[in-house]
């Protein structure tokens, strides 16, 4: 190894600590990878940079580095997952393939682009994360969900498909619950838009009642 022993462990150091520092927003945020994972994912990007650097001076680095980005990306993939039409853990899945990055960065002792990487996730993660969460805010207030109920399944796609067309552009519709006595569809709709929508719902064939939902 032509580094020393103490510059070695400085960038494990660093790679482990620039990590976890992407990893204290998912922590607080209680998501399933968290501050101890982005450090070992850091740690073990940055151990394995660090090996194809010193370790195997005649092999070619960028080898192991396409397997830690692939590597990386199948760890980040356990964080994904489907909750109904959501898929929630994109955001997680993507700060762990960042924490790699740093913490290959500061492996092969590029401490500037590390820090500078991991200041731009801050970023991310905290300042857009709050004008995201204002901006929800906003939208959530702006509009009203109604609950269109039917007699059975039959028709739904139907009634769905009509929805759509009277909130459109702006509204959403979601089939919620497909049953053999009933289901339900969601839609969401601008407040002046409401009545309108609701009049014209329920008149359509197959439609027992439409209601706003409540809080």
């Amino acid at each position: 190894m032509t580094i020393s022993l103490g510059e070695a462990l400085l960038r494990l150091a660093a790679a482990a600590a620039l990590a976890g520092i992407i990893g204290i927003e998912r922590q607080a945020a209680q998501k399933s990878a968290g501050l101890r994972t982005h450090m070992l994912v850091g740690l073990g990007a940055g151990l394995f940079a660090l090996l194809s650097v010193e370790a195997f001076p005649e092999s070619d680095p960028a080898r192991v580095a396409a397997q830690i980005v692939a590597g990386v990306g199948f760890l980040g993939a356990g964080a994904i997952f489907r909750h109904g039409v959501s898929v929630r853990g994109l955001t997680t899945a993507a700060g762990m393939w960042t924490a790699a990055a740093v913490g290959m960065a500061s492996g092969i002792g590029e401490y500037a682009v590390a820090l500078i990487a991991t200041g731009v996730a801050v970023v991310v993660l905290y300042v857009v994360g709050v004008f995201q969460w204002l901006y929800r805010g906003r939208v959530e207030q702006a509009t009203v969900e109604l609950l269109i109920r039917l007699g059975s399944a039959e028709g739904v796609e139907l009634i769905r498909d009509a929805a759509r067309d009277l909130v459109a552009p702006a509204g959403t519709v979601v089939i919620d619950e497909v049953g053999v006595e009933r289901s339900v569809i969601r839609v969401s709709v601008i407040p002046d838009e409401a009545d309108r929508v609701i009049a014209r719902l329920a008149v359509l064939g197959g439609v027992v009642r439409v209601t706003r939902s409540r809080p």
